[in-house]
């Protein structure tokens, strides 16, 4: 099994069992988020608002923050084991994946 493979099982008994994605694209005005997501673990927890993001390395997710008062980014949720971020995050990014695909399939039978 290969690392994604292995980044899809579940984590001590916690399992992205459902994705949102929902796409947007601020490059023109020098954005990086590409889409924001929703997810449900266990089918009884939900996470709202994890960005996808693109950078020079590929893309990544930043789990929910908010700001503070300094202007420091406070984490909301914050997975504590590697493994269960590293799930979230292949699943997010697994789904993100799949959707862009349709719409550029759609945009090439749509022009």
């Amino acid at each position: 099994m290969n690392r994604k493979e292995i980044e899809r099982l579940p984590v001590g008994g916690l399992e992205v069992t459902e994705v949102k994605i929902y796409p947007f694209d601020l490059t023109g005005i020098g954005g990086s988020v590409k889409a924001v997501a929703t997810v449900k673990i266990n089918d009884i927890l939900q996470i709202k608002d994890i960005k996808i993001i693109y950078s020079n390395k590929g893309y990544f997710i930043q789990m929910p923050s908010k700001k503070s008062r300094t202007g420091e980014f406070i984490p909301v949720v914050e997975p504590l084991s590697k493994e269960l971020y590293a799930h979230i995050r292949r699943k997010v990014l697994d789904e993100f994946k799949r959707i862009m695909e349709r719409y550029d399939e759609e945009a090439d039978i749509n022009p």
